[in-house]
């Protein structure tokens, strides 16, 4: 009989082959593909308009404009892993009870929270996968135009990049629970994240000038904001060209760590009494 962590290699492995054979994975990982393809084009071809974004000031530093650079692919890069786990991790439990596979897989002799970080770490596992390409481009183009740029900050950004996947794979896992149907899993995901967040992440900047931190996407905000420290408050006004304070990184760090596993722990509770009728 397989010990339990034998049972989440287990089930690891076959879902992470599924998630990478499937046509989500192509889509996601073209999608990741043209966004590479465009920055690369973006950052060569208009590199020499950031001097005009600061004329005044006469020519830019180059230290300043591989950071003005590495924000806008950062930029991007925090938004791609959302639609990699809308495709990758919304599904991940709805699917289960709407196709009916759970007949199946609830009668096998394996605890479903073995079942359920098995198939967690998969999808993350796939979104990671799916931002590879991106990563790449990124830090070849960065070498490209900047031959002695720093790469620590770059690799700090792809650190907070991971644990973002991690939470937002965690997150959809959590909605994914609440639900029969993968449809519901999918727009719930997309309308919490882009519409309900950033709601009221506004009206809280408005009526109270308060920078709602504990918010996902405040939170993920700390991956471009590596390089060059712009508040994601709308009415915040906070720019540095230091990049975000250890104090910043390590607190959206910790919020990410929560969404985590709040949301892995409110997931599970949901699954263990999922009942298929």
């Amino acid at each position: 009989m397989e010990t339990p962590l034998e049972s989440l290699s287990t089930v690891y492995s076959y879902y992470l082959k599924n998630y990478y054979r499937s046509k989500s994975f192509y889509l996601i990982f073209s999608l990741v593909i043209v966004a590479s393809i465009l920055m690369v084009f973006m950052s060569i071809r208009y590199l020499p308009k950031i001097d005009a974004l600061f004329s005044s000031g006469g020519p830019v530093p180059a230290i300043l404009k591989d950071k003005v650079v590495l924000y806008l692919w950062s930029y991007v890069m925090s938004d791609l892993p959302v639609f990699a786990a809308v495709f990758f991790s919304s599904p991940a439990i709805s699917s289960e009870i709407e196709n009916r596979t759970a007949f199946h897989i609830f009668s096998l002799p394996l605890d479903r929270s073995v079942l359920l970080l098995g198939k967690y770490l998969a999808a993350a596992s796939a979104s990671l996968i799916s931002m590879a390409a991106f990563i790449v481009a990124e830090i070849a183009t960065a070498l490209y135009l900047f031959p002695d740029i720093s790469v620590a900050p770059i690799f700090v950004s792809f650190a907070m990049l991971v644990v973002f996947i991690l939470a937002i794979s965690a997150f959809t896992f959590m909605v994914s629970s609440f639900f029969n149907k993968n449809i519901y899993s999918y727009i719930t995901t997309f309308i919490i994240y882009f519409i309900v967040f950033d709601a009221a992440n506004l009206i809280l900047s408005i009526l109270y000038n308060y920078n709602a931190f504990f918010l996902l996407d405040n939170a993920a905000s700390i991956i471009p904001r590596i390089f060059l420290d712009v508040s994601p408050s709308v009415f915040g006004g906070q720019f540095s060209l230091n990049g975000a304070p250890l104090g910043n990184i390590l607190l959206s760090l910790s919020v990410m760590l929560l969404y985590i596993i709040i949301s892995l722990v409110v997931a599970l509770v949901v699954f263990e009494r999922k009942e298929v009728r």
